[in-house]
């Protein structure tokens, strides 16, 4: 695990944290004339998918963070003016805690080194949940929205719910996103062919293992049944492409790359000796090992004494009495089920790349947030971007969802694929221009010399978790 180390990340991390962000023009790298190809292809494009395509950031989904979704970001690329987005208020839906609701913020460190997150409450916003467009105009548009991404939503879903109701996953976002009846309760497949689209991004699945891993393999108990999961998808890439659209789609990253599952870690400090936590394993109560990971949810759980988790006045993953509960927990045995879930449902990704070979571009974002985890991270102009919490760059402030500069990067792996496969010519987008546009302080010697060095510090989250 590393600590917060070095200088340069803790001045980029109002750039890169998702919320603190200033909201520049996205810009295209160079001029380019959209040759022909370009011209057909982006005719009318739309995104279908879960959060990820939604541009859902730091908890929640908000116009703010939305205009930074890959499908935004690669639409502004290709040109086209008319990309409508179901655009949502400040502070949006998303997290809801009882200090607040809406998208996670981060509002520096206290006194001992904690970072301080927290959602931005609806009281005092004027936001009303149950109106939430950013205007009547995006609330009334007379047709479907271009990005038809349902954050939570499931493969199975995006060919049969019209609503949160009548969903697998029961996101409420099916109802903001579809407006049915008054879309005559359509699909998100249906919504999408009725714009008649001549390309579909389409990145999906992700909550088809998400879900079990987020939940520490309790909510749902297991991922999606392969053999389900490659009937759907298939028959999903069959009916977008009817049309003679063409799809370029993504496969699914490896779970436990992502912050989520990588930042608290399974040993803690007491009165100066490293011991391993307490956890509700699949199998039984036991300490943990380096095999194991505990999730971010858990941070404030570990070494609660109210009695919530265990028996009152016992310390939570102290004492095998009161181990950490098995949802703040994906033990040994459940990394492997995700990891063997995300492998088959990316050898049927695979599988139907070849079948619908020459009407569908593929991305394979899984390698490239596999290399952001290694050592060595991911670098733009010397500057490292990994996957690191909090400072990494590439993840927002839940630790799931990209940062703004997250999407760029998965935008460019969009652009790049449909480029290659299609014969387009969209510029890809400058992403050192980018950050340059996004700081809220220039890069300089003197300031970096002029902080204070935090890099020493050994402990946040409350002071129980050791990094």
């Amino acid at each position: 695990m590393k600590i917060l180390r070095v200088l340069l990340p803790l001045v980029l991390l109002g750039l890169f944290a998702g919320c603190q962000l200033e909201e520049p023009s996205l810009k295209k790298s160079e001029p380019v004339t959209p040759n022909s190809t370009t011209q057909q292809l982006f005719a009318s494009f739309v995104a279908v998918g879960n959060s990820l395509t939604a541009g859902y950031q730091s908890a929640a989904l908000t116009a703010k963070f939305q205009e930074y979704s890959f499908p935004n970001q690669i639409a502004t690329q290709a040109g086209v003016n008319d990309f409508k987005q179901p655009l949502l208020a400040w502070p949006g839906i998303g997290s809801y805690t009882t200090q607040g609701a809406g998208i996670l913020t981060f509002n520096g460190f206290d006194a001992d080194g904690n970072p301080q997150i927290a959602p931005v409450p609806y009281q005092g916003t004027g936001f009303d949940p149950f109106n939430p467009f950013l205007s009547a105009e995006v609330a009334g548009l007379p047709r479907p929205y271009n990005n038809l991404g349902v954050p939570a939503a499931v493969l199975a879903d995006l060919d049969s719910a019209i609503s949160s109701a009548q969903s697998y996953s029961h996101s409420a976002f099916f109802d903001i996103i579809l407006r049915n009846p008054k879309l005559g309760n359509t699909t998100v497949v249906q919504q999408a062919m009725m714009l008649q689209p001549t390309l579909i991004s389409l990145w999906i699945g992700n909550n088809d293992v998400l879900g079990y891993a987020t939940s520490g393999g309790t909510n749902p108990a297991a991922p999606t049944d392969k053999t389900i999961f490659a009937f759907l998808y298939d028959a999903l890439v069959g009916k977008l492409t009817s049309g003679g659209a063409k799809v370029v789609l993504a496969n699914i990253p490896d779970v436990t790359t992502i912050p989520f599952f990588t930042t608290v870690p399974y040993m803690v400090e007491v009165q100066g000796n490293k011991v391993a936590l307490f956890i509700q394993a699949s199998d039984r109560v036991r300490q943990a090992t380096a095999e194991d990971l505990i999730l971010l949810t858990a941070q404030n759980v570990i070494g609660d004494a109210s009695g919530q988790y265990g028996p009152a006045g016992v310390p939570v993953g102290f004492d095998a009495s009161a181990p950490l509960p098995s949802a703040f927990v994906l033990d040994k045995n459940e990394i492997a089920t995700a990891k063997q879930a995300t492998a088959d449902f990316n050898e049927t990704i695979q599988e139907l790349v070849a079948k619908y070979s020459g009407k569908v571009a593929f991305v394979d974002i899984n390698s490239l947030l596999l290399d952001a985890a290694d050592e060595d991270g991911y670098e733009i102009a010397g500057i490292e971007l990994n996957c690191d919490f909090l400072t990494g760059g590439i993840f927002s402030l839940d630790g799931v969802h990209p940062s703004n500069l997250g999407y760029a990067l998965v935008a460019n792996q969009f652009i790049m694929a449909i480029n290659e496969t299609f014969g387009a010519n969209v510029p890809t987008i400058d992403l050192l221009k980018f950050m340059e546009e996004q700081q809220p302080v220039k890069l300089d010697l003197k300031k970096l010399a002029s902080l204070p060095d935090l890099s020493h510090i050994p402990e946040i989250f409350g002071g129980k978790i050791t990094l």
